[in-house]
């Protein structure tokens, strides 16, 4: 892959799409009750069937970022020393972490606080709580330990990733130390029809492992939900048995040659076979499953704010069994879909220009700023008498470009002065109280949306005097 950067462009490209994806995903989730009734910003009256559309962004996104990722890895390490390349990721992925969480990890229980209280919180007092959980945190804790929800826990929020990222990378660094680095003639590539073999099978196997490890989670009455280690690294537990294997086989696609090389087949195929799976997986959750589990999320919302407990549903059989059916078919929709990416990608969308080359640049900013614009701009359009489906547009036609122009202008060119005017504003914010924050930020945001507007207006049209001159 290192030998033609021009090969990299659709990947890039589809990347940016997939971060795009989160900010819709991030945006419809207040839309999601009681599925996600865990949420900062809940909008019960407008929750409905947004829940059927998360569920198959739930499946791809972050694994398709991940496989991604994973092909970049040893062409970027071949061109630095180990540690090097170690020290880069952790400015990368790790300082990132580490600013959000000090600046902005605890609006989202400010917020989730002053919907289920009728007296606003102190703001400096979640703030300190915040910080208390994560230093009470144990070396291995599980969100589903969490007994109530009225109170402040630590964790990553959005940022997991990138901690999940970073440590699956040190893995591979290291592993790849006992190893000399040598410049090997080309082997034979492996056919079209061994690649496509290989992949079915390989989403089949995922599939049957995944299906295998939500029946012993649950009948050792383990809760997939999310663990946090050291303090460090967090991941959903029932995840873990897809993201690993999809990282694994972004590294071995690279190191197979398969998107330089080969041949992966059509996008047209990838795509039916993504599509089947994908209509039998939703129309499992949406006709049997979903059904089933609003009510015992409902149950469990109810228990996680009141004493008198409630006792939750019984599960039919038919029920678990569509569940199993499900879980199988979860990592070959994944699979597929990945696949009909890349080939969809490679045969249209793998020419360079100046808009992707400056969305490419930015595209982990944009990752990283995102979240804190959803929870304000949830917030904001709350009680806004407006269909829930333009909220979402509105959001999202907002948050990407304001994300992109600060980045463009402060967090890519000076990350050293963002980071002092992030803590700096924080600083303030605790001192004043979280109505100072909330309006700072959502000046910030729509400054940020008009610097986005004015320069693309100003671009569009140098390019067409461009044109015109021509």
């Amino acid at each position: 892959m290192e030998n033609s950067k021009k090969r990299f462009v659709y990947l890039d490209n589809i990347r940016n799409i997939l971060v795009y994806n989160v900010v819709l995903l991030h945006a419809m989730q207040m839309f999601a009750y009681p599925l996600l009734f865990w949420w900062a910003v809940i909008d019960k009256e407008r929750s409905g069937f947004y829940e059927t559309f998360l569920i198959p962004m739930d499946i791809y996104l972050m694994p398709c970022l991940l496989f991604i990722a994973a092909l970049f890895i040893i062409p970027s390490l071949n061109k630095s020393t180990p540690l090097k390349y170690i020290k880069n990721r952790f400015l990368r992925l790790c300082v990132p972490v580490i600013v959000f969480l000090f600046c902005a990890g605890d609006i989202f229980f400010q917020l989730l606080l002053k919907r289920l209280n009728p007296v606003s919180p102190d703001y400096l007092e979640t703030f300190l709580n915040f910080w208390r959980s994560f230093v009470n945190l144990p070396a291995l804790y599980l969100s589903s330990s969490q007994k109530i929800l009225n109170t402040v826990v630590f964790n990553f929020q959005h940022t997991w990733f990138l901690t999940f990222l970073f440590f699956m990378t040190l893995v591979v660094v290291l592993l790849s130390l006992p190893f000399k680095r040598k410049n090997s003639e080309p082997g034979k590539v492996d056919s079209r029809k061994k690649i496509i073999l290989q992949t079915i099978i390989f989403a089949v196997a995922l599939g049957i492992v995944y299906d295998a490890a939500m029946i012993y989670y649950v009948s050792h009455g383990i809760n997939p939900s999310w663990v946090i280690i050291g303090k460090m690294l967090q991941f959903q537990v029932g995840k873990f048995w897809m993201l690993l294997p999809v990282f694994l086989f972004g590294l071995y696609a690279y190191k197979k040659e398969w998107l330089t090389r080969g041949d992966i087949g059509s996008w047209k195929m990838w795509g039916i076979m993504a599509c089947i799976s994908l209509v039998l997986c939703i129309l499992l959750y949406h006709i049997g499953i979903l059904p089933v589990l609003d009510e015992i999320f409902k149950v469990i919302e109810h228990n996680m704010q009141f004493d008198n407990k409630m006792t939750m549903p019984v599960v039919s059989r038919s029920i678990q069994g569509a569940f199993l059916v499900a879980s199988f078919l979860t990592p070959p929709v994944l699979v597929f879909l990945l696949m009909f990416f890349i080939s969809l990608a490679k045969r249209f969308f793998n020419n360079q220009n100046a808009i992707t080359t400056f969305c490419s640049k930015h595209s982990i900013n944009v990752y990283i700023l995102h979240y804190v614009p959803v929870l304000i701009l949830q917030y904001t359009f709350l009680n806004v008498p407006i269909p829930s489906i333009i909220k979402i547009v509105l959001m999202v036609i907002i948050i990407i470009p304001a994300c992109l122009w600060l980045s463009h202008r402060l967090v890519y060119p000076y990350p050293k002065i963002a980071i002092v005017f992030f803590v700096a504003l924080k600083l303030v914010a605790l001192a004043a109280g979280f109505t100072f924050y909330y309006i700072a930020l959502l000046a910030m945001i729509f400054i940020s949306f008009a610097g986005a507007v004015y320069e693309a207006a100003k671009y569009m049209y140098a390019l067409k005097s461009a044109r015109n001159h021509a």
